[in-house]
């Protein structure tokens, strides 16, 4: 994190903007209070007033004679509009900030519109210069806390974990989280409470939510290579990396045939790393009424509770040449951009199964560290995803030929090796006694795998990845039939 902190670089820019003469600033953020506050400190010797929407049906006469008045004002000002988003489909509301564009700008009058979206006419598009309010950061939580903990007249059972928890909240929902966290009997339910709020404030964004998984590198059979990438940049987020001359982590892809962990690779990072796990999920983007403004808000919270890893699984769907040629190409370059210039340490794990859709310039180097294929497990891979299966489950993997039955299983997933052992299971529970190796052999010969029932599109999935990704494991010898 740049040692400048983001509500300075916010103030500089904002003041950069009146000061260069834009007539109207564009403010995106949910804490209105918070950003009329901070436009106060930044021009104390200005004017400043604020119109918000009044209860009549028609409150645009009273819009347009605010924003006469500000025009023909002789003294420096900034008018701040509230709840003119909802306006900015009325002509008379988008002449009007036209007008006032065209007289005041150069004068130090200024309209400073505060929303939570972004709804900028075409027509002003010229004249309007947008900023994101950033939410508050670790100083800011822990000075929400520190108050809220005098008010009470309580001590915080642990300051550090309370606000790292808060992370990616706003002021008010910070507040909030933390007079539940002072009213709890201990440490652990304090920090409970808050992670609580936070998972309810990210279920509010559509797009954003806070995975929890129990899933380690220990629990993904194979891809040994992958593995020991992920291991040697568990350091490299701290300080010691940056005096080394190492950037930070960016991201790492991972493409290749469905049902061989790619997700649970992704999953897998954060408890390698130690870092909590967010999914960004652009079906919710796309369902949002603005895509743009959605994806932007997303990227916003997980720099702001970074360090993260923010997971994006099946990326081609969402950011693949199909979405793009239905409309999304704005979403597409906005996070392309975010990925390139990102300041946070914020670790993208994408996957991908419909590698033909991807991008060139989604996948170069500069926004991924690297880009890995993970292909159907070789037979040791598929004798350690069975014992894995199998002792998650309560069963001792030594008692069973794993070895032999892995044999049998050529052109199995790991999620169909899997499902073998839950059949298997379900077959010895019928049966009321316990599972033996004859109920996973008869469950295996019963399952027909995805790489049989397509073994084209196997066969290109790895074609392509011969000359454009990293093998995520070091077996070779994985189905090499397929080119036989």
């Amino acid at each position: 994190m740049s040692a400048e902190r983001a509500i300075d670089r916010f103030a500089k820019r904002a003041q950069g903007y009146l000061e260069a003469g834009y007539p109207i600033l564009w403010i995106v953020t949910h804490e209105e209070q918070r950003a009329v506050d901070l436009l106060r400190r930044l021009v104390p010797s200005w004017q400043l007033c604020a119109w918000s929407c009044p209860y009549e049906v028609d409150a645009c006469p009273s819009l347009l004679a605010a924003l006469d008045h500000a025009a023909r004002s002789e003294d420096p000002g900034v008018l701040v509009l509230l709840d003119v988003h909802v306006q900015m489909k009325d002509a008379r509301v988008v002449r009007g900030l036209r007008s006032f564009a065209g007289a005041a700008g150069r004068m130090g009058r200024h309209v400073v519109v505060v929303s939570p979206c972004l709804e900028v006419p075409i027509e002003l598009e010229k004249d309007v210069a947008v900023l994101d309010l950033p939410l508050p950061d670790d100083r800011d939580l822990s000075t929400i806390l520190s108050s809220e903990a005098r008010r009470r007249g309580v001590r915080s059972f642990d300051d550090v974990g309370l606000v790292r928890a808060a992370g990616g909240m706003t002021w008010v929902e910070s507040q909030r989280a933390f007079r539940l966290a002072l009213a709890a009997e201990d440490a652990a339910e304090g920090l409970r409470r808050v992670m609580l709020e936070k998972q309810s404030s990210m279920r509010r964004s559509a797009a954003l939510s806070l995975v929890e998984s129990a899933i380690g590198i220990d629990d993904v059979g194979g891809l040994d290579v992958l593995k020991g990438w992920l291991r040697t940049r568990v350091r490299a987020f701290g300080k010691d990396a940056r005096a080394f001359g190492l950037p930070e982590p960016r991201g790492l892809m991972v493409c290749g045939v469905q049902g061989c962990g790619k997700s649970l690779v992704a999953k897998a990072t954060a408890a390698v790393f130690g870092l909590p796990l967010v999914r960004l999920d652009f079906a919710g983007v796309f369902a949002s009424p603005s895509p743009e403004l959605t994806v932007r808000q997303a990227t916003r919270m997980a720099e702001a509770i970074a360090p993260v890893v923010l997971w994006v699984d099946e990326i081609e769907k969402g950011l693949g040449s199909a979405g793009v040629d239905n409309g999304g190409a704005r979403v597409f370059g906005d996070f392309l951009i975010w990925m390139q210039e990102k300041i946070a340490p914020v670790f993208v794990a994408a996957t991908a199964n419909e590698v033909e859709h991807l991008p060139p310039e989604l996948v170069r180097r500069g926004r991924f560290d690297d880009v890995f294929f993970v292909d159907l497990p070789g037979v040791k891979e598929r004798a350690e995803i069975l014992a894995i299966h199998l002792s998650r489950r309560g069963r001792d993997a030594s008692v069973h030929p794993v070895e032999a039955l892995a044999k049998e299983w050529e052109r199995f997933s790991g999620a169909e090796i899997e499902q073998v052992v839950v059949g298997a299971l379900y077959r010895a529970f019928a049966a009321k006694r316990e599972l033996t190796s004859d109920d996973l052999r008869l469950a295996g010969v019963e399952l027909i795998p995805l790489a049989t029932m397509y073994e084209e599109k196997v066969q290109d999935l790895r074609s392509w990845a011969k000359t454009r990704a990293r093998r995520a494991s070091a077996d070779r010898r994985t189905l090499d039939l397929f080119d036989s």
